[in-house]
């Protein structure tokens, strides 16, 4: 399956041999979680110092989170139905590509900044969809962008992608608050993963994690039901 990505995919920084090689290889024994931790944030510090190592530490690090990675962009686009914009294989591919040129400070940055990547992917990809889909100059569907579950903050259901481009725009002004329940919402909100999943993708705990959500969702809603009360306010005035 990955072959036949590398055989057709263009790569940018990486050729598509190392593609290949980076997702294929597997570690000869399970290591501790205390071990894989020191491990991904030996390779987070390599990579983020540049060098000659960056290149090899990033491929390290793309083995050791891979299936994480892979769980998570299968969890994203499975809430984009039937008409997905673009492949699960062919979105990590893209991710793998577009992450060589970041820097991350720890785990919960990492994910937090993969989760971002993500959406930006399949919403670029929702879009060219839609132009493809042009009828005469009648646009037939227009790319709405990430599908998110608004009704789980108490908004209504997002039928424009108009909600879910507010939701993004609060998850940025929250990430510049709280980082680490930042990176909890996005995994959960945007991601669609479950408790234990954000628990081990951040490594903390469950109960971690259940509380950084809570206060993300009741922050969230604060934020956007004040900004739909100043909107609300704009249009009667």
């Amino acid at each position: 399956m990955f072959a036949g990505v590398c055989a057709t995919v263009g790569v940018a920084a990486l050729n598509s041999q190392t593609w290949c090689d980076v997702t294929s290889q597997t570690p000869l024994e399970q290591p501790s979680p205390e071990d894989r931790r020191r491990l991904v944030e030996e390779l987070l510090s390599r990579h983020a110092a540049g060098g000659d190592g960056a290149s090899q530490a990033l491929q390290a690090l793309w083995r050791e989170i891979y299936a994480e990675v892979h769980r998570l962009a299968r969890s994203m686009l499975s809430r984009e139905g039937l008409r997905k914009p673009i492949e699960t294989t062919v979105l990590v591919h893209e991710l793998f590509l577009k992450m060589g040129g970041a820097t991350f400070e720890n785990r919960a940055h990492l994910f937090g900044s993969l989760v971002r990547m993500m959406g930006q992917i399949v919403t670029d990809a929702a879009r060219r969809a839609a132009r493809e889909r042009r009828a005469g100059e009648t646009l037939v569907s227009e790319g709405r962008g990430l599908a998110l579950d608004t009704p789980a903050l108490g908004l209504p259901a997002d039928g424009t992608g108009e909600t879910s481009a507010r939701v993004i725009e609060v998850l940025e002004r929250l990430d510049r608050l709280a980082p680490r329940a930042a990176a909890v919402a996005w995994l959960r909100f945007v991601g669609g993963l479950t408790i234990e999943q954000v628990a081990i993708c951040l490594d903390i705990s469950e109960r971690t994690v259940k509380t950084d959500w809570a206060f993300a969702r009741a922050w969230m809603h604060r934020e956007l039901s004040v900004s739909d009360g100043s909107a609300s306010d704009a249009k009667r005035s």
